[in-house]
């Protein structure tokens, strides 16, 4: 499978930043790809990131 090329992507999704700004762009969305691999990943119920309240047990 071949990959798309980061231009083609920003395009696709309707952006239009200045050529200037492309490298940039490139890194800060390579950074929180980067963060967000490091909130994925196998861990136990007890680990999760909380998004809501959790229940005591009774």
């Amino acid at each position: 499978m071949t990959e798309i090329k980061f231009e083609a992507r920003v395009k696709a999704m309707g952006l239009r930043p200045k050529p200037d700004d492309m490298p940039l762009l490139e890194a800060m969305v390579k950074d929180l790809d980067r963060a967000a691999a490091m909130l994925r990943g196998p861990r136990s119920y007890a680990e999760e990131p909380l998004n809501a309240f959790r229940l005591k047990p009774a």
